[in-house]
């Protein structure tokens, strides 16, 4: 479980520059950072309730960052660096049960040419587990990526290769709403989708998890997400 140190709230405006976002709080307009770099199709709407966070470091150019977008009753996670720690916290939890039981952990573990996002010792071994923020729905549907990925791409092919080294690759894909199925957008990025499909074929496993956010104490967990529909 993660814990935020402490959120505001404030609405949203609008989003401009990629990382610049300009939200209203206590009757002012304040200009804060995004770290997302996806579109954020279905999350983006003016006048919706969005949570920030403000930074200690006061060396920075914008001291507060976009943290969460309150759509159809759930609040949204939307910063993908955080979820990072957020994944780290869940797995040392045991959140993730088809881990096992896990006995050590490494951010930005560097392999091949890039990088994995954790690198896990647990029940099933030596585990690669690459983190991906989802935000993108439909009705029934979770669904990533929501705009084309070439860097998406290049994990799926190094936790693929993998395989041939011994280890454990896992895609985990953190859903940030309550739907009853996941799936790729092929309709976006049809090379992610194809190569989603493989990966699996080839036995990199998938979770597929909901992103569950406590208002009242500021936590975040992972439990049991969407079904897989490839």
């Amino acid at each position: 479980m993660y814990k935020y140190p402490k959120l505001l709230k404030a609405k949203f405006i609008k989003r401009y520059k990629r990382f610049f976002t300009d939200v209203e709080i206590n009757g002012k307009i304040l200009t804060v950072h995004n770290p997302n770099t996806g579109s954020m199709k279905k999350v983006i709407k003016e006048g919706r309730d969005v949570l920030i966070s403000l930074s200690e470091n006061p060396k920075r150019k914008l001291a507060h960052t976009l943290e969460a977008f309150f759509v159809d009753g759930e609040w949204m996670l939307t910063n993908t660096i955080l979820m990072n720690k957020v994944a780290q916290a869940a797995v040392m939890d045991g959140e993730i049960p088809e881990l096992g039981l896990v006995t050590d952990i490494r951010r930005e573990f560097t392999y091949m040419d890039g990088r994995i996002d954790l690198l896990v010792q647990c029940g099933l071994g030596k585990c690669l587990i690459e983190v991906k923020n989802v935000t993108l729905f439909d009705e029934e549907y979770c669904m990533f990526p929501d705009a084309v990925t070439e860097r998406g791409r290049k994990h799926l092919n190094m936790l693929m290769r993998s395989l041939d080294e011994g280890y454990t690759p896992c895609m985990l894909y953190m859903c940030q709403i309550s739907k009853p199925f996941f799936r790729p957008a092929y309709e976006i990025d049809p090379k992610y989708a194809v190569a989603l499909k493989e990966a699996v074929q080839k036995g990199v496993k998938v979770f597929t998890m909901n992103t569950v956010f406590n208002e009242a104490d500021l936590t975040v967990r992972l439990e049991k997400g969407p079904e897989l529909k490839l």
